[in-house]
């Protein structure tokens, strides 16, 4: 280990011995699954959530990848054979309208921005990375699959669907989960997903849709008996409010007349599996499923995620699990975000971080060393170059 990373786990400081105990509780991950995985208790996979190809990386992405690379290397300490999964999500209608604005062919548009990720993951020093794309042909069969068992273990039906969906979203709303305010640019009232601020448009049709409302009751007791299963606590809190207010049945599918670029439901052409079940199921793919009798490294022991995606993986992920009978995450990590200013970052405020030149000119370790020691996991960081320069003379 170099000098960089003996200051980050050696403690001192109270931020830092709070870093080394974090990284200690999930490289030493006990099992939490409800159905045994067969892996050696030696192989310990992390995940980093496919990052959406409809833009450039930003300081955000690098965060993630710098906290899961973090845990990974860790882990590598206590003698664990490690496995780190990346990659890119690349179906989906914000996609789809993404690429026809651009005058581009999808995959191509897809690809454009995939390689930007990939080198965003070289440029981050990272440990060797198992990276996937979910236009892979791969992942076409490993979702089908994963469907399939779901519709022969009777968790898939199909049934008219109403709500308020938000395109960036890729994700329908109920009316408690809508606020209605003044649009800064026209002046009209408009409707927004209070959890992500984006705007929603009221959608009715027909769709396959998931049980997830059967799963609401083991959901809470696997998070109530694994107090650590989600962190942090702020985020457990909000996973449980979410459950125990109650959960209604996932919609599953877009007709293909509104949504061509994805996985067709298998056995009906008139349907496109919905983004999120797709995307999801990548954490299975990238170790071999379903091909594989015995997952080598299946379940992840931490898995990374934004705050901004813990309902997908905290609810949504863990019981499409259970209803395909596979074993769920041992932990999820649901970091915070990154601020400028104490000012949420946007290209409209001029505020927004490129990776590729704060690594240009700071060199990597300076830049890994400020992000593990300034980010934030239950509060967001504030990021500054200043603080970057700060960190570097006073800390390496």
């Amino acid at each position: 280990m170099n000098r960089l990373y003996r200051r980050v786990f050696s403690g001192g400081a109270d931020r830092l011995a709070s870093t080394k105990y974090q990284l200690r509780l999930f490289a030493t991950s006990r099992a939490v699954a409800t159905t045994v995985a067969s892996k050696s208790p030696d192989n310990f996979y992390v995940t980093q959530p496919i990052f959406y190809v409809n833009s450039v990386p930003h300081i955000g992405h690098f965060y993630t990848i710098v906290l899961s690379d973090t845990i990974t290397r860790y882990a590598q300490l206590q003698g664990k054979c490690t496995k780190l999964s990346a990659g890119t999500d690349e179906h989906g209608l914000k996609i789809q309208q993404a690429a026809e604005k651009a005058g581009k062919e999808t995959l191509a548009f897809c690809t454009q921005f995939s390689d930007s990720f990939r080198a965003l993951q070289k440029a981050s020093n990272t440990s060797d990375v198992d990276y996937i794309r979910t236009t892979d042909p791969k992942h076409f069969k490993a979702v089908e699959h994963f469907w399939n068992v779901l519709v022969e273990r009777g968790h898939i039906y199909k049934g008219e669907h109403s709500g308020w969906y938000a395109v960036s979203d890729e994700a329908y709303y109920t009316e408690s989960q809508i606020e209605e305010r003044i649009d800064e640019k026209t002046g009209e009232r408009k409707k927004y997903a209070i959890e992500s601020g984006q705007p929603v448009e009221w959608v009715s049709e027909v769709n396959y849709k998931f049980r997830l409302s059967e799963f609401r009751d083991r959901l809470v007791q696997w998070i109530e008996s694994n107090p650590d299963v989600v962190y942090p606590e702020i985020r457990r809190n909000e996973v449980l409010g979410w459950l125990k207010s109650g959960l209604e049945d996932l919609s599953i599918s877009r007709p293909r007349s509104r949504l061509q670029w994805g996985i067709p439901v298998p056995n009906d052409s008139d349907h496109t599996i919905y983004v999120w079940v797709d995307a999801l199921v990548n954490y299975a793919t990238v170790d071999g499923y379903p091909s594989k009798s015995n997952p080598t490294f299946f379940p992840p022991d931490v898995q990374v995620v934004g705050k901004d995606i813990v309902r997908f993986h905290a609810v949504y992920w863990p019981a499409l699990l259970m209803a395909a009978g596979l074993p769920l995450p041992r932990r999820i990590l649901a970091h915070a975000h990154w601020t400028m200013g104490s000012q949420k970052m946007s290209k409209s405020k001029g505020n927004v971080v490129d990776p590729f030149e704060a690594i240009e000119q700071y060199g990597i370790d300076p830049l890994r060393y400020f992000m593990i020691r300034n980010g934030g996991i239950a509060n967001d960081g504030d990021y500054s170059s200043e603080e970057v320069v700060v960190r570097y003379k006073k800390d390496l």
